[in-house]
C-alpha cells in the first residue's frame, strides 16, 4: 500500500483517485448476491460507482445490471460498509459457469496524460534490455529464450494483469505467445494491443531486434497498468517472428477471445537504433515514387536515421496511424515520426513493409501499425553478432515508448478511478476427495518424478502436472499404480 500511495501522489499531485477496499461478495439465496465494499477519497469527492457483470472469464462485461440496487450510481459519498445487491435471475441458466464481476469507482476528475508520459524511465529500459540481450533462438539460445519468456510472464503477473499463454508447437519446439490483459471497465470487449517478438535469429544477441521491443512493451505496461481504462489493453510477447511470423499468425487465427474486438494493434519492431549521420537511412527501391511525402521528409534531413517510422495499411490502419502521430506531437515533441501508409496490394508492391507481427493483422483486415527504426535500412548490425546493447540510443527508445503510452492512454480512455474485479466460484463443483494419500518423490525433482497413489479406491482418470509458472508440463491418462 505505501508504494501504491507514493505512485498515486506523484502522478495525481492535485487530486487522488478514489480507492475501493475490503470488497466481499456473498451469495444470497439462489439468484442474487450482495457486494459489500469500503470507499475512500482523499478529497471527499462524490464518486460514481458502476457495477459490471459477465460470464466467468468473459472479455466483454455485457450482462445487464440495471436492476442492481444500493450504493451504486452517481454521488456516492466515501464511507465503509457500502453494499450493492444484484438479482441475476435473468442469467440463472448461466450461473453454473459463475460470473465475472467488476466495480468501478470514478470521481470524474481529469487525468493529465503528460504525467503518464513523463513516467517512462530510460534507466528501466536499460536494466531490462541488459537482461534481455543475448541469443534467444529456439535451438541456438533456448535457455536464454526461456529466461526472457519468464521475465515477461512474471512482469505481467507482478503488475496484476490477467496473464496467460497461447501455446502451440513448431516442429519439436513448444512455442508460447505470452499475453497480459488489462481488463477495461466498459461494457464491450473493445481491446487495444501492444506487442513485439522476443525471439532472435540464431547468431545475434538481438538488442535492437527485438529486445528493444520487449523492454519497450514492459515499460509501457508498467505505466498503463496502474490506471483503469474504459477499453482493455493487451500486452503481448510474440514467439517465432523470425520463423516467418508464426506466433502472431497463430494469435490472429485463434488467439483472439470470444467477444473481443481488436480496436488497434501497435507492433514494436526494432525501436532503439538512432543516428544523426547523413545518409545513414536507406530506403527500398521505388520508395520515392510510392511515398513521396515520406521520402521528402527523410531527404529534408539528409537521410539521417533520426526518426521512428509509423507504418500502417491504407484504410483500416489510417486512424491508428493518425492517433500515434498526433499523440507523439502533443506529448513527445522531441520524437520525430514519419508515416508510411502501405497500399492495399502491399504484399506485392511493398513486401518490406510487412516483415513483422503487424502483418497477420493486416491480412485479417484488423487495424495495426508497426513502429520501427527501419531494421536493415538503418541498423548495420541487423541480424549480426553486433546487435548489442552499446548500439542502442535509449533517449530515442524512451521517446517511442512515451508516444505509445500517450496514444494508448487516449485511445483506451484512461480515467481517474479505481477498479476491483473477480471471477466467482459460487457454482464451481468441488473435486472429489481421495481417501488416500498421494506420494510424490523426489521433491523437488529434476529428471525423474514418481507419483504413487497405491491404495486409493477412487480411480484417477487424468493427471496434469504444472510447473511453478502454471505451465502444463505433462498430461496423462494413468493406467497403473504409478507413473514416471
Amino acid at each position: 500500500m505505501p508504494i501504491c500511495l507514493l505512485l498515486s501522489s506523484l502522478t495525481f499531485a492535485q487530486n487522488l483517485p478514489p480507492v475501493l477496499s475490503n470488497v466481499q461478495v456473498q451469495l444470497m439465496g439462489n439468484n442474487s448476491f450482495v457486494i459489500s465494499y469500503d470507499l475512500t477519497d482523499a478529497e471527499s469527492d462524490p464518486v460514481t460507482v458502476s457495477f459490471r457483470a459477465a460470464a466467468y472469464g468473459a472479455s466483454a462485461l455485457d450482462y445487464n445490471t440495471a436492476n442492481a440496487t444500493g450504493d451504486i450510481g452517481a454521488g456516492i459519498a466515501p464511507g465503509t460498509g457500502k453494499q450493492i445487491e444484484w438479482d441475476f435471475s435473468a442469467y440463472a441458466a448461466q450461473a453454473p459457469n459463475d460470473f465475472r464481476l467488476m466495480l468501478v469507482a470514478d470521481d470524474l476528475q481529469s487525468i493529465d496524460i503528460q504525467s503518464l508520459v513523463d513516467q517512462v524511465d530510460s534507466t528501466r529500459l536499460i536494466g531490462d534490455l541488459s537482461f534481455i540481450e543475448g541469443i534467444r533462438h529456439r535451438t541456438a539460445g533456448a535457455a536464454h529464450l526461456q529466461e526472457v519468456k519468464d521475465l515477461i510472464w512474471f512482469q505481467f503477473l507482478d503488475r496484476g494483469l490477467e496473464t496467460y499463454q497461447q501455446s502451440f508447437t513448431f516442429g519439436s519446439y513448444d512455442a508460447q505467445n505470452i499475453i497480459g490483459r488489462h481488463p477495461g471497465t466498459g461494457e464491450t470487449g473493445e481491446t487495444y494491443l501492444l506487442g513485439g517478438h522476443f525471439d532472435t535469429v540464431a547468431d545475434a544477441p538481438g538488442a535492437d531486434d527485438n529486445g528493444s521491443a520487449v523492454a519497450g512493451v514492459l515499460e509501457a505496461m508498467r505505466i498503463l497498468s496502474q490506471y483503469p481504462t474504459k477499453k482493455s489493453i493487451k500486452f503481448i510477447g510474440f514467439d517465432l517472428e523470425e520463423a516467418n511470423l508464426v506466433g502472431s499468425t497463430r494469435y490472429v487465427s485463434n488467439g483472439i477471445l470470444n467477444g473481443e474486438s481488436v480496436a488497434g494493434m501497435i507492433d514494436f519492431e526494432m525501436i532503439g537504433y538512432y543516428t544523426e549521420a547523413p545518409n545513414s537511412q536507406t530506403l527500398p527501391a521505388g520508395f520515392n515514387l510510392l511515398f513521396p511525402d515520406a521520402y521528402n521528409a527523410v531527404a529534408s534531413q539528409d537521410f539521417k536515421g533520426n526518426f521512428i517510422t509509423n507504418v500502417g495499411k491504407v484504410g483500416s490502419s489510417a486512424t491508428l496511424m493518425q492517433n500515434f502521430q498526433a499523440a507523439s506531437a502533443a506529448y513527445v515533441p522531441a520524437l520525430r515520426s514519419v508515416s508510411v501508409e502501405a497500399p492495399a496490394a502491399w504484399q506485392s508492391l511493398t513486401p518490406d513493409l510487412g516483415r513483422s507481427d503487424h502483418a497477420p493483422f493486416w491480412l485479417a483486415n484488423r487495424p495495426a501499425i508497426m513502429l520501427t527504426d527501419g531494421a536493415n535500412f538503418r541498423n548495420p548490425n541487423y541480424h549480426t553478432p553486433g546487435d548489442t546493447l552499446g548500439t542502442i540510443n535509449f533517449t530515442f527508445m524512451a521517446n517511442v515508448v512515451k508516444g505509445t503510452v500517450a496514444t494508448l492512454a487516449q485511445l483506451a480512455e484512461v480515467h481517474h478511478a479505481d477498479t476491483w474485479w473477480v471471477d466467482t466460484d459460487f457454482f464451481t463443483p468441488t473435486n472429489e476427495a481421495f481417501d488416500c494419500g498421494i506420494n510424490i518423490s523426489p521433491n523437488p525433482a529434476r529428471d525423474l518424478l514418481l507419483i504413487d497413489w497405491t491404495g486409493c479406491t477412487a480411480a484417477i482418470q487424468r493427471l496434469t502436472l504444472l510447473d511453478a509458472l502454471g505451465r502444463t508440463v505433462l498430461t496423462a491418462n494413468p493406467t497403473g499404480a504409478n507413473m514416471n
